[in-house]
């Protein structure tokens, strides 16, 4: 909250035209909401990421497997593909200041919201071909697949947002934000993986071995596992957000107001609030 009014009051010196007290026209608000939301055009940043880190950590728990029987096998070629599915849900608070009091139409917000994000993974299939110097002349060939592969992350993120009322002075009447955000990546770190994986290494004529196994780890333990391989890891600093919404604002008194919005929070959002005129 503290980080909040400190970053509000930054923007407010800067921008002298909305750096007026309450007692001339301008007015404080306050609300919290709760959201439900896609998260799809964010879907390359966060694929390429957690893309690169199952590729690492899957081939090498599927060789680990392997190993376990035929010891010196040594992998030639790996191939890896997903599926992405995504949702999520997040609840959160701002405070907006009105230069223009009950009859202003332009507002300038600052929210902090905490969001869990799930993103699945419905198919993960992988195929892998290995060298068993016991056989020689033969190459193994893995085909494994991942089920219900489900990575978490409940980031706590910052949003500056810029509001245009429109009719302000209607008991019910629409209105529009743009905004922007960031997380940092401390909290993509943070992150749950779970998944159950199965698969079958078959030496053609001569061998056949069934494996599963399940994953059950933080995106940090990938990151530090990938690392003791000698993979480079490479993970975004910042995720940012984007928002473009159109919204619907009902007055149930002179203070209190209910508000619905739907449109473009790096993905569709359906968010729902209260809020109460300071």
């Amino acid at each position: 909250m503290k980080k909040t009014i400190l970053l509000l009051a930054g923007i407010l010196v800067a921008f002298p035209d909305l750096n007026m007290t309450a007692a001339e026209s301008g007015q404080w608000e306050f609300n919290v909401h709760y959201s439900l939301w896609s998260i799809n055009l964010v879907r390359p940043l966060i694929e390429d990421a957690m893309g690169d880190l199952l590729e690492d950590n899957l081939r090498d728990k599927f060789m680990e497997e392997i190993r376990r029987d035929y010891p010196s096998a040594r992998e030639t070629a790996y191939s890896q593909q997903i599926q992405f599915d995504s949702n999520g849900r997040n609840y959160g608070f701002e405070l907006r200041w009105f230069p223009g009091g009950h009859r202003g139409s332009f507002s300038l917000g600052l929210a902090v919201e905490k969001t869990t994000m799930k993103i699945g993974f419905p198919t993960i299939d992988a195929q892998m071909s290995a060298e068993v110097p016991e056989f020689p002349g033969r190459t193994g060939n893995f085909t494994g697949s991942v089920e219900n592969a489900t990575l978490e992350l409940k980031p706590l993120s910052y949003h500056l947002s810029f509001r245009w009322e429109i009719v302000p002075r209607a008991q019910i009447h629409p209105f529009v934000t743009f905004g922007v955000g960031m997380f940092m990546v401390g909290d993509l770190e943070k992150g749950s993986f779970y998944a159950a994986w199965r698969g079958d290494f078959v030496v053609p004529g001569i061998s056949s071995r069934h494996y599963e196994g399940i994953e059950d780890k933080t995106v940090k333990d990938f990151i530090d596992e990938s690392k003791d391989e000698g993979d480079e890891v490479k993970l975004p600093g910042v995720l940012p957000f984007l928002q473009l919404t159109l919204g619907l604002r009902g007055k149930i008194s002179k203070n209190l107001h209910l508000l619905a919005e739907v449109g473009v929070w790096n993905g569709l959002i359906l968010r729902g609030g209260i809020a109460l005129r300071l």
